[in-house]
Protein backbone atom coordinates (compact mmCIF):
# COMPACT_ATOMS: atom_id res chain seq x y z
CA UNK A 1 0.00 0.00 0.00
CA UNK A 2 2.94 2.31 0.66
CA UNK A 3 4.52 1.82 -2.25
CA UNK A 4 1.23 2.07 -4.52
CA UNK A 5 0.36 5.39 -2.66
CA UNK A 6 3.78 6.97 -3.08
CA UNK A 7 3.81 6.06 -7.27
CA UNK A 8 0.45 7.50 -7.14
CA UNK A 9 1.53 10.96 -5.68
CA UNK A 10 4.68 11.40 -7.66
CA UNK A 11 2.71 10.47 -10.97
CA UNK A 12 0.08 13.05 -9.61
CA UNK A 13 -2.84 10.03 -9.82
CA UNK A 14 -5.99 9.50 -8.36
CA UNK A 15 -5.81 6.92 -5.72
CA UNK A 16 -9.18 5.15 -4.65
CA UNK A 17 -9.96 6.16 -0.34
CA UNK A 18 -8.74 3.51 2.14
CA UNK A 19 -12.94 2.65 2.87
CA UNK A 20 -12.90 1.88 -0.83
CA UNK A 21 -9.46 -0.46 -0.46
CA UNK A 22 -11.32 -2.12 2.40
CA UNK A 23 -14.69 -2.78 1.28
CA UNK A 24 -13.09 -4.05 -2.56
CA UNK A 25 -10.74 -6.57 -0.68
CA UNK A 26 -13.62 -7.85 1.79
CA UNK A 27 -15.69 -8.62 -1.36
CA UNK A 28 -12.76 -10.11 -3.30
CA UNK A 29 -11.92 -12.45 -0.06
CA UNK A 30 -15.43 -13.15 0.52
CA UNK A 31 -16.08 -14.04 -2.93
CA UNK A 32 -13.37 -16.22 -3.27
CA UNK A 33 -12.03 -18.07 0.32
CA UNK A 34 -9.08 -19.38 0.89
CA UNK A 35 -7.36 -20.58 4.51
CA UNK A 36 -4.41 -19.18 2.81
CA UNK A 37 -4.59 -17.05 -0.05
CA UNK A 38 -2.61 -14.53 -2.44
CA UNK A 39 -4.32 -10.72 -2.09
CA UNK A 40 -3.17 -8.79 -5.25
CA UNK A 41 -4.49 -5.17 -5.91
CA UNK A 42 -3.61 -3.30 -8.92
CA UNK A 43 -4.28 0.56 -9.04
CA UNK A 44 -5.31 2.28 -12.44
CA UNK A 45 -4.08 5.49 -13.59
CA UNK A 46 -7.95 6.64 -13.30
CA UNK A 47 -8.12 6.21 -9.34
CA UNK A 48 -9.73 2.64 -10.17
CA UNK A 49 -8.72 -0.11 -7.85
CA UNK A 50 -9.08 -4.50 -8.90
CA UNK A 51 -8.50 -7.06 -6.95
CA UNK A 52 -7.89 -10.73 -6.80
CA UNK A 53 -7.43 -13.37 -4.44
CA UNK A 54 -6.00 -16.83 -5.25
CA UNK A 55 -5.33 -19.76 -3.52
CA UNK A 56 -1.59 -19.69 -2.05
CA UNK A 57 0.96 -22.73 -2.45
CA UNK A 58 4.21 -22.30 -0.70
CA UNK A 59 7.29 -22.77 -3.57
CA UNK A 60 9.54 -24.91 -1.31
CA UNK A 61 11.29 -26.43 -4.28
CA UNK A 62 15.02 -24.46 -4.79
CA UNK A 63 15.47 -22.46 -7.61
CA UNK A 64 18.19 -22.95 -10.23
CA UNK A 65 19.57 -19.82 -11.34
CA UNK A 66 20.78 -18.76 -14.58
CA UNK A 67 23.20 -15.41 -14.89
CA UNK A 68 22.47 -12.80 -17.23
CA UNK A 69 25.11 -9.57 -18.07
CA UNK A 70 22.74 -6.57 -18.99
CA UNK A 71 24.23 -4.32 -21.70
CA UNK A 72 22.01 -1.75 -21.49
CA UNK A 73 22.49 1.24 -18.78
CA UNK A 74 20.00 0.23 -15.48
CA UNK A 75 17.45 3.41 -14.74
CA UNK A 76 16.52 2.58 -10.79
CA UNK A 77 12.81 1.25 -11.41
CA UNK A 78 11.05 2.94 -8.77
CA UNK A 79 7.09 2.29 -9.38
CA UNK A 80 6.16 -1.68 -10.11
CA UNK A 81 3.63 -0.86 -13.16
CA UNK A 82 2.35 -2.60 -16.39
CA UNK A 83 3.50 -3.75 -18.82
CA UNK A 84 6.03 -6.69 -17.48
CA UNK A 85 7.52 -7.30 -21.03
CA UNK A 86 10.81 -7.39 -20.79
CA UNK A 87 11.03 -9.27 -17.37
CA UNK A 88 8.54 -11.64 -18.84
CA UNK A 89 10.61 -12.07 -21.81
CA UNK A 90 14.14 -12.14 -19.33
CA UNK A 91 12.11 -14.73 -17.62
CA UNK A 92 11.24 -17.09 -20.92
CA UNK A 93 14.31 -16.71 -21.92
CA UNK A 94 15.69 -18.08 -18.68
CA UNK A 95 13.51 -21.22 -18.73
CA UNK A 96 14.81 -22.27 -22.30
CA UNK A 97 18.19 -22.31 -20.91
CA UNK A 98 17.14 -24.37 -18.29
CA UNK A 99 16.72 -22.27 -15.59
CA UNK A 100 13.88 -21.51 -13.19
CA UNK A 101 15.28 -17.71 -13.43
CA UNK A 102 18.29 -15.11 -14.54
CA UNK A 103 20.66 -13.47 -11.71
CA UNK A 104 20.82 -9.87 -13.10
CA UNK A 105 24.16 -8.02 -13.53
CA UNK A 106 24.05 -4.57 -14.27
CA UNK A 107 26.35 -2.80 -16.81
CA UNK A 108 28.83 -2.34 -13.88
CA UNK A 109 29.60 -5.70 -13.06
CA UNK A 110 26.83 -5.45 -9.65
CA UNK A 111 24.11 -7.93 -9.01
CA UNK A 112 21.02 -6.73 -9.44
CA UNK A 113 17.62 -8.50 -8.59
CA UNK A 114 16.36 -11.55 -10.80
CA UNK A 115 13.11 -11.14 -14.17
CA UNK A 116 10.51 -11.07 -11.74
CA UNK A 117 12.20 -11.18 -7.84
CA UNK A 118 14.75 -9.60 -5.54
CA UNK A 119 17.73 -11.29 -4.20
CA UNK A 120 18.78 -12.36 -0.22
CA UNK A 121 22.76 -13.78 0.08
CA UNK A 122 24.24 -14.91 2.85
CA UNK A 123 28.00 -13.71 2.03
CA UNK A 124 30.67 -14.12 4.54
CA UNK A 125 27.99 -14.95 7.47
CA UNK A 126 26.05 -11.57 6.68
CA UNK A 127 22.22 -11.67 4.88
CA UNK A 128 22.63 -8.82 2.18
CA UNK A 129 20.66 -7.89 -0.74
CA UNK A 130 21.86 -5.15 -3.33
CA UNK A 131 20.63 -1.71 -3.16
CA UNK A 132 18.16 -0.27 -4.81
CA UNK A 133 20.52 2.08 -6.94
CA UNK A 134 21.77 -0.30 -8.88
CA UNK A 135 18.68 -0.90 -10.59
CA UNK A 136 16.58 -2.96 -8.25
CA UNK A 137 12.65 -2.81 -8.19
CA UNK A 138 11.56 -1.63 -4.69
CA UNK A 139 9.73 -5.09 -3.66
CA UNK A 140 7.31 -5.47 -0.63
CA UNK A 141 9.55 -8.52 0.45
CA UNK A 142 12.69 -7.05 0.19
CA UNK A 143 11.49 -4.23 2.11
CA UNK A 144 9.81 -6.16 5.12
CA UNK A 145 13.03 -8.18 5.12
CA UNK A 146 14.98 -4.98 5.65
CA UNK A 147 13.01 -3.31 7.52
CA UNK A 148 12.11 -6.83 10.30
CA UNK A 149 14.27 -9.41 9.22
CA UNK A 150 17.80 -7.99 9.94
CA UNK A 151 18.90 -8.47 6.26
CA UNK A 152 20.96 -5.57 5.51
CA UNK A 153 21.76 -2.95 2.04
CA UNK A 154 24.93 -4.14 0.34
CA UNK A 155 26.67 -3.65 -3.21
CA UNK A 156 27.27 -6.89 -4.32
CA UNK A 157 29.72 -7.24 -7.18
CA UNK A 158 29.43 -10.36 -10.06
CA UNK A 159 32.90 -11.05 -8.82
CA UNK A 160 31.36 -12.12 -5.79
CA UNK A 161 29.03 -15.09 -7.00
CA UNK A 162 31.53 -17.75 -5.58
CA UNK A 163 31.45 -16.51 -2.15
CA UNK A 164 27.96 -17.27 -1.70
CA UNK A 165 26.97 -19.32 0.90
CA UNK A 166 23.10 -19.78 0.34
CA UNK A 167 20.61 -17.47 -0.88
CA UNK A 168 16.87 -17.07 -1.51
CA UNK A 169 14.98 -15.45 -4.35
CA UNK A 170 12.25 -13.40 -2.33
CA UNK A 171 8.71 -11.96 -3.64
CA UNK A 172 5.36 -11.48 -2.38
CA UNK A 173 4.17 -14.75 -4.19
CA UNK A 174 7.38 -16.73 -3.49
CA UNK A 175 8.13 -15.45 -0.07
CA UNK A 176 11.44 -16.79 0.21
CA UNK A 177 12.54 -19.51 -2.62
CA UNK A 178 16.00 -21.33 -1.73
CA UNK A 179 18.37 -20.92 -3.84
CA UNK A 180 20.08 -24.23 -4.74
CA UNK A 181 21.92 -23.85 -8.04
CA UNK A 182 23.70 -21.24 -9.49
CA UNK A 183 24.11 -22.30 -13.08
CA UNK A 184 26.45 -25.32 -12.11
CA UNK A 185 27.49 -24.31 -8.66
CA UNK A 186 25.45 -26.17 -6.16
CA UNK A 187 24.11 -23.66 -2.79
CA UNK A 188 23.90 -25.06 0.59
CA UNK A 189 20.66 -25.14 2.31
CA UNK A 190 21.48 -25.11 6.11
CA UNK A 191 19.41 -25.84 9.02
CA UNK A 192 20.21 -21.74 9.52
CA UNK A 193 19.33 -21.15 6.15
CA UNK A 194 16.07 -23.10 6.58
CA UNK A 195 15.62 -21.07 10.21
CA UNK A 196 16.10 -17.76 8.51
CA UNK A 197 13.66 -19.31 5.83
CA UNK A 198 11.10 -19.50 8.49
CA UNK A 199 11.42 -16.11 10.07
CA UNK A 200 11.31 -14.67 6.58
CA UNK A 201 7.60 -16.59 6.34
CA UNK A 202 6.83 -15.30 9.56
CA UNK A 203 7.79 -11.70 8.84
CA UNK A 204 5.24 -11.89 5.85
CA UNK A 205 2.21 -13.41 7.71
CA UNK A 206 2.53 -10.82 10.85
CA UNK A 207 2.25 -7.91 8.03
CA UNK A 208 -0.18 -9.40 5.81
CA UNK A 209 -4.20 -8.79 5.53
CA UNK A 210 -5.72 -12.13 7.45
Amino acid sequence: MRRALNSARRHDQPFPSEDQIRRVVAETIAANPHSIGRLRLLFGADGSICATHQEYVEIDRPAKLGILNLNESVSVPIDKSFPYTRNLRILDDAKGAGFDDFILVNPNGHITETAIANLVFRINGQWTTPPLSDGVLPGVMRALLVEKAGVVVGRISAEQLDQIESGFVVSSLKIAQPIGQIVDRYLQISPESEQMRGLFAATALATSVG
